[in-house]
């Protein structure tokens, strides 16, 4: 569990982020908001400038050995939210992201997996 959400005005945050997103309020992440309250409050706090592509980028690639990762649902939302967002156009591209260059990105992917077990 991250921060409790007793330290966070959640409703708030929560009305925040919905007009952030107006049509794209479906995309609200609940389940980051019941276990991630802190990165909720960043997420509103950046939202609309060129530091959350950054950020959230950084929550879905680990750069530390030995995490664990977000649990599925967690990682989604994560990812719809970085899609929404940077589909704004506020940071430059420079070559692509995920798996942008690769071809047959399944059958990479499957070959990575390997390699990782």
């Amino acid at each position: 569990m991250d921060s409790t959400p007793g330290d966070f005005n959640i409703p708030e945050l929560k009305a925040k982020l919905l007009a952030l997103l107006g049509e794209d309020a479906k995309i609200y992440p609940n389940r980051i908001e019941q276990t991630f309250p802190r990165i909720l409050d960043r997420i509103v706090a950046l939202w609309g400038k060129p530091g959350l592509d950054a950020y959230l980028d950084e929550l879905m690639i680990a750069s530390r050995p030995g995490r664990q990762g977000f649990p599925d649902d967690v990682a989604m939302e994560l990812f719809r939210l970085s899609n929404c967002h940077s589909a704004l156009g506020l940071t430059k591209q420079t070559n692509g992201f995920g798996w942008a260059g690769i071809e047959d990105a399944e059958m990479h992917r499957k070959e990575f997996t390997k390699v990782q077990k």
